[in-house]
């Protein structure tokens, strides 16, 4: 009689670790979807303290959750009928890690889906004037930069006789050819309006910028077939270089001066801003 009491408070036992692992489980899988609910629309700050709390609370949850299903299945080896429960819950525990860990890549996914939609610019693929602004709160003090202001010549006059369907696929196709020059953490590219670009380099001299500017007008200045069209298009570089603390509104406003600089000397130059 005391030996199946004995078995009944050792199945007791296994069944309360089981629904605890289930519910620890059950927990994280809440806590993580609630701290990754909305973290596109927090700044830099807040979504680092948000990623070191998910891994700190997946962390403990995995730890506590092993920890209480190898206590029931350590307990129930002595009753073969008494280890499918805790077995079981070791299983839907491992599910229930499973889908969290699908959860959170779908969020992640959807989170850079969203950054990708407010950041780029839908004709072109470029960064936009959001991702310009998102790179200027990110820029450090004192980086060097180049900044370098591209404009197209005749854009507004193609737009008027030929339509917005062909100022489109113009844009377009500049931007296919600007790509080419993105580098990851170097060079940021970005279309601020109409047939208006901006092209950030870090730790660029003068010398490296009016390089980049010949290679960007070689590459953009040419002959588009366009909708049955055949237009030559050309485009002007205005170039600051920036000393000192960054100040966004000088250098842009500085890079844009040079660029109307550029158009009076013809088409496809550049000016140094001076």
């Amino acid at each position: 009689m005391l030996q199946s009491e004995e078995v009944t408070m050792e199945e007791f036992q296994n069944y309360i670790y089981a629904i605890l692992s289930l519910a620890v489980a059950v927990l994280v899988v809440v806590l993580m979807e609630r701290l990754f609910r909305g973290v596109t629309s927090k700044n830099r700050n807040v979504k680092i303290v948000r990623g070191v709390a998910a891994g700190l609370l997946l962390g403990v949850g995995i730890w506590s959750m092993h920890i209480l299903n190898s206590q029931s299945l350590s307990t129930s080896k002595s009753n073969e009928t008494g280890v499918i429960i805790p077995l079981l819950a070791y299983i839907a525990t491992v599910g229930l890690l499973l889908l969290l860990f699908y959860i959170v890549r779908s969020m992640l996914a959807e989170s850079a889906n969203l950054r990708d939609l407010a950041y780029k610019d839908a004709l072109t693929g470029l960064l936009n004037n959001n991702g310009m602004n998102h790179f200027w709160e990110r820029c450090t003090g004192n980086t060097k930069l180049a900044v370098l202001f591209l404009d197209l010549n005749r854009f507004k006059s193609i737009n008027d006789t030929l339509g917005h369907h062909v100022g489109d696929l113009l844009l377009q196709e500049v931007g296919a050819e600007l790509k080419q020059f993105t580098r990851k953490n170097r060079r940021y590219i970005f279309r601020i309006g109409g047939d208006e670009f901006v092209i950030i380099s870090k730790n660029c001299n003068q010398k490296q910028a009016e390089q980049l500017a010949v290679r960007i007008l070689e590459k953009t200045t040419k002959t588009y077939v366009l909708d049955e069209n055949e237009l030559f298009i050309s485009g002007s570089i205005g170039i600051t270089i920036s000393t000192g603390k960054v100040d966004r509104a000088r250098l842009l406003k500085e890079a844009d001066s040079a660029m109307y600089s550029a158009k009076q000397l013809g088409t496809g130059r550049y000016y140094v801003y001076k």
